[in-house]
């Protein structure tokens, strides 16, 4: 997977061509919950792929963010994994810009419950206020991704509905600053 991302890396847009016999690899990678560490770096090369296709990797977003979800949405998956997935949401929203908007219904409540899994660490330990951080972080590059994706679009007003739980998530990120 790792040669992959970088393949995709050095070919750029060329790497379309690639994709129909490559995407099973992809899709398996996103599957694997045992290897984790391996649907880690598949996530990854999603990112990678999203950057390189651009508009180009449409065909294989709706396998990609139906996947993507699963692996949220599962108890199996190490939860070191979700991060990742999130800011992979931002990767692929910049890459298809307002065609994200089939799947803004999915990936914004799974960013609200994240965000609010992410309020309670008062009494967490260090490893929890670590994976707290991550969380939040994978969650900014998530709206980030998602907000400049839509910049420009006439379909912006799709993310109105949302904004509440957005500064309501930042607000606590300011908050729990000055504590």
């Amino acid at each position: 997977m790792l040669a992959i991302g970088a393949l995709t890396y050095a070919t750029g847009p060329d790497f379309a061509k690639y994709m129909p016999d490559f995407y099973k690899y992809l899709e398996m990678g996103l599957q694997n919950f045992e290897e984790y560490q391996v649907c880690a770096v598949t996530v990854g090369v999603v990112g990678d792929i999203c950057r390189a296709l651009d508009e180009k990797v449409l065909p294989w977003c709706d396998g990609s963010m139906t996947q993507l979800l699963k692996d949220l949405s599962s108890n199996q998956l190490h939860r070191s994994v979700k991060p990742p997935i999130f800011s992979c949401f931002g990767d692929i929203s910049l890459a298809i810009g307002e065609n994200f908007e089939k799947y803004l219904m999915y990936a914004m409540p799974m960013l609200q419950s994240a965000a609010e899994l992410s309020s309670h660490t008062s009494g967490a330990d260090d490893e929890m206020i670590e994976y707290t951080n991550l969380l939040r972080n994978g969650i900014l590059e998530a709206y980030s991704g998602i907000f400049q994706g839509f910049k420009n679009s006439p379909k912006t007003q799709l993310l109105i509905p949302y904004a509440p739980y957005i500064l309501q998530f930042l607000d606590l990120i300011y908050m729990e600053k000055d504590m």
